[in-house]
């Protein structure tokens, strides 16, 4: 990227895919989810933002932080759209081998416009290790990205990645219980907010994140809500301006906690929201 690129990109998203094109100066525009619509992404929205200098579309799928999921039709039109417009399509796929139902292919796997961004860190719970892989069908594009991770960092961590390694050899064994087990505390959350009045989301259809928003009046003070949860409850969630949304959304995390510490977090969000 460049000062004279463009961006499209669907928002919410990552910090760094907003913030590393804004500080190298590239022209942004906002394609952004809306929960009304399910956070499905408005492909048509996304071709009337492009432009002649549009170097990049970057989505994430399964999305960050509302748990939705393109279908096959979105990616494949998305995919046309960055082959017309002879721009890439970054995909953002580290929940990818959690979702719930059918798995869509990894985009890169489609087309040489398609790059997959991937790690360990999420499905497979291991941020530590710092191991994650980019793909791409273009071999000038490989060996950018190579020449870029020489400068970044000259050689990884071989016990890094010998738990990487020997992760992925149980991939599937490692799936087989924890996708079952994401599902049931995800229908935990559903239960509750089948039950909250004062709370609704999009059902995730894949990762272990929501994104409920508060059926709040406008004057409710959510500053305060945000601080007497964690300090008077002590239970934390994401406001909902950490994503560039308004704060009576939140991201709420159901794969990490116990069962036990979920429904405590749970009572604990519709306790703060009448004291």
């Amino acid at each position: 990227l460049s000062p004279a690129d463009h961006l499209v990109v669907v928002r919410p998203n990552y910090a760094t895919n907003i913030e590393t094109p804004k500080a190298i100066g590239c022209a942004i525009s906002y394609v952004d989810l809306d929960f009304d619509q399910g956070f499905a992404i408005d492909i048509e929205h996304v071709k009337a933002e492009l432009r002649p200098n549009t170097k990049l579309i970057s989505v994430t799928c399964p999305h960050n932080p509302t748990g939705t999921m393109m279908t096959r039709a979105d990616l494949d039109a998305l995919i046309a759209l960055a082959e017309h417009h002879k721009c890439r399509l970054l995909v953002d796929e580290t929940y990818r081998d959690l979702s719930y139902g059918e798995r869509l292919p990894a985009a890169a796997s489609l087309s040489p416009s398609a790059i997959s961004v991937c790690s360990l860190s999420k499905a497979f719970g291991i941020p530590g290790i710092r191991i994650g892989w980019l793909l791409t069908r273009d071999p000038q594009l490989q060996e950018t990205f190579l020449a870029a991770k020489e400068q970044i960092g000259i050689c990884g961590s071989v016990i890094d990645e010998a738990i990487a390694r020997a992760t992925l050899e149980r991939r599937d064994a490692f799936l087989a219980s924890l996708l079952p087990e994401m599902a049931r505390r995800r229908d935990i959350v559903q239960a509750w907010i089948d039950g909250e009045t004062l709370v609704d989301w999009v059902r995730p259809q894949g990762g272990v994140v929501g994104f409920p928003r508060l059926n709040i009046d406008a004057g409710f003070d959510l500053d305060r809500f945000y601080t007497r949860l964690l300090e008077e409850h002590g239970a934390y969630v994401g406001p909902g301006h950490w994503f560039e949304m308004p704060k009576r959304f939140f991201r709420l995390g159901f794969g990490w906690p116990t069962e036990a510490e979920l429904r405590g977090g749970l009572a604990a969000i519709s306790a703060a929201l009448r004291s």
